[in-house]
């Protein structure tokens, strides 16, 4: 029961949180009026520019846009990955309960060893072939 109310939910913020940071990248790009503010950014050492929040010293804005991308895709990702691993789930136990045992298969094993039945099927596929 909770799982189903969490998925919807989860679903709205992951969204909502693309939805503000393709809003404050959008803000950011009319301001630079180019994108060429994408490749100044310190990609190779955000983590360390981002070290400063433990000493409570300044921070780029730009390490913080890039740790905000990289959650808002590692959210993403989790929450396909969990949507599509309950899709599975539920098809497989929908596959379980709908499909009955076959009551030919489950006495196949007795049936063939029968040699009247072996006689009967090997003249039943002469006729068929």
């Amino acid at each position: 029961m909770r799982l189903i109310f969490l998925r919807p939910t989860s679903c709205l913020l992951v969204f909502a949180n693309w939805v503000a940071f393709l809003a404050v990248s959008a803000q950011i790009w009319l301001q630079a009026n180019d994108l060429s503010w994408i490749q100044k950014l310190h990609w190779g050492s955000f983590l360390t520019d981002l070290s400063g929040l433990v000493d409570l010293t300044e921070v780029t804005s730009g390490s913080v846009w890039i740790a905000w991308l990289l959650l808002s895709i590692c959210f993403s990702v989790v929450l396909l990955g969990h949507m599509s691993q309950n899709d599975v789930h539920r098809k497989l136990a929908v596959a379980a309960i709908s499909i009955p045992p076959d009551a030919v298969d489950l006495r196949k094993d007795v049936i063939e060893s029968l040699p009247e039945i072996q006689e009967k099927l090997k003249r039943l596929n002469r006729w068929l072939v």
